[in-house]
């Protein structure tokens, strides 16, 4: 009787259906990295057969990982990879002779996303994001050097049904069934254990599904309010309160892995107590960067600042080239090799100062978790005057540090000593007479806070102390700026 039981127990036992294991034909598997080379998860792949029109998704694991099963052998596919913030890669996949495993790699570039919180809280309500989560976004600082690890920290704070939205486009038809993350070949085959659903236009709808068409350029306008107590740097010292307007902007454009960026900044000044620094300053530059594999990459700058320097507080015209090569450890530390050629102009008296100052310096810099930053830096200088007496050699390193606090708020600070060797200019030291040595030390504090999605404050303070062996030339300044922001 019992074996009789198990008997019909076994005929009446469901058999495997075509979906399961040994079914499967065509496996597409593959590896989605980044343009640093570092695996994105959470990337969507997406193959369609081009013979039946089948498509099948995955998500990316957590080493960036998929598979895509077809229950049947296609012979040939079209892959799409879509990451927010990347530009989608597409390639064909074509099954070779009794291939079974379909082995392929991605590599993404970066898209002309110029902030990719700003288009991420622009689709809040579609994401239906949290109030907690469009805080901790806003929190996250966006900058060229900062882009990967900005979209790496937005990842983490959206769930994944949201980050898979995002990534199809928020508006198609498959964006409203995300692909869910995939961490073996057996979950994967579980998933696809339901009947495939042909898409009715598979391939149009492919191309639809693109990111939020991202801002490439941004303007604003700024007023400042600053108190400083030695304006013309000089051992009296001449205090002086200022009201500052700014205006500027920027543009940048992203293509194949080069970035092109464009920016400039106005002010007009208002001190009280002198007429000299009551003139506009302009500050206009253009780079160009593009990446060489996934850690080398090579650029070039070009600025022009006019009635202003960017080290010193004195009224000048600089205009400088500098070509630039980057190594890449990984996605968070990356080294930085430049040279620099600077001309300088002064204004009538002081023309005798005019020098070209070439400059090669190196900077180090190491991107931590939550848009926490620091850095560190060296330069060499030789300022080659029109007279002598201007001429010198001398080299300085910087160190600076950068976090956010809460939402919306952010901390960076910096430190820069320099020292100057002077060639040809003399001082008396009791009865002795010496070349001239300078040095001094900058260090700075800034706090920013966002205000709604377009205003900004900013809170700022700089302590600076010049030394030489000519006590003539010492001095000591603090300055204080409280600035506001309208970015349009």
């Amino acid at each position: 009787m019992t074996r009789l039981l198990a008997l019909l127990l076994a005929l009446g036992a469901p058999q495997p259906g075509p979906t399961q294991a040994g079914a499967i034909t065509d496996t597409i598997t593959g590896t989605v990295t980044g343009p640093d080379g570092q695996a994105l998860v959470g990337a969507i792949a997406q193959a369609t057969s081009v013979t039946t029109q089948v498509t099948r998704r995955q998500s990316t694991d957590g080493r960036g990982r998929f598979t895509i099963l077809f229950p049947e052998s296609e012979g040939q596919h079209q892959l799409i990879v879509r990451y927010f913030g990347m530009a989608p890669a597409r390639l064909t996949v074509v099954r070779q002779l009794h291939e079974v495993r379909l082995p392929t790699s991605v590599r993404m570039d970066l898209a002309a996303l110029p902030n990719p919180i700003d288009s991420i809280l622009s689709s809040r309500h579609s994401l239906r994001l949290s109030a907690t989560q469009a805080a901790r976004l806003r929190g996250i600082a966006v900058s060229d050097a900062h882009m990967l690890q900005a979209l790496e920290q937005a990842r983490s704070v959206l769930t994944a049904y949201q980050w898979a939205r995002l990534s199809d486009g928020l508006g198609t038809a498959e964006s409203r069934s995300p692909a869910s993350p995939v961490a073996s070949v057996q979950e994967a085959a579980q998933q696809d254990a339901a009947p495939a659903r042909p898409a009715p236009n598979a391939q149009g709808a492919a191309q639809q599904q693109t990111a939020p068409t991202p801002r490439t350029w941004a303007v604003y306008t700024g007023l400042s309010n600053v108190y400083d107590t030695n304006l013309d740097h000089s051992q009296p010292g001449l205090e002086a309160y200022g009201v500052l307007v700014g205006l500027g902007g920027w543009y940048r454009y992203r293509s194949s892995g080069t970035t092109v960026a464009a920016q400039y900044d106005g002010v007009f000044r208002n001190y009280t107590g002198t007429t000299i620094w009551n003139r506009p300053g302009h500050d206009a530059s253009l780079s160009i960067n593009h990446r060489m594999g996934p850690h080398w990459a090579v650029g070039a700058a070009a600025e022009a600042l006019i009635n202003g320097s960017a080290e010193d507080r004195v009224l000048r015209n600089e205009y400088s080239v500098q070509p630039q090569l980057e190594y890449r450890f990984n996605r968070s530390n990356r080294l930085l090799l430049y040279g620099e050629y600077l001309l300088k102009r002064y204004p009538s008296p002081l023309a005798s100062q005019n020098a070209v100052d070439p400059r090669a310096g190196v900077r180090f810099r190491q991107l931590l978790g939550a848009g926490r930053t620091w850095g560190v830096g060296g330069r060499y200088d030789y300022n080659r005057a029109d007279t002598t007496r201007y001429r010198f050699k001398g080299w300085a390193v910087t160190g600076d540090v950068a976090s956010p606090l809460w939402a919306g708020a952010r901390v960076s600070s910096s430190v820069r000593y320099r020292v100057r060797r002077y060639t040809s200019r003399l001082v008396e030291l009791g009865t002795t007479k010496v070349l001239r040595r300078d040095d001094d030390w900058v260090a700075t504090i800034t706090w920013g806070q966002m205000l709604a999605r377009s205003w900004e404050v900013v809170l700022s303070y700089q302590y600076e102390t010049y030394q030489s062996n000519d006590s003539r030339r010492e001095f000591l300044d603090h300055s204080v700026g409280l600035t506001f922001n309208r970015w349009w």
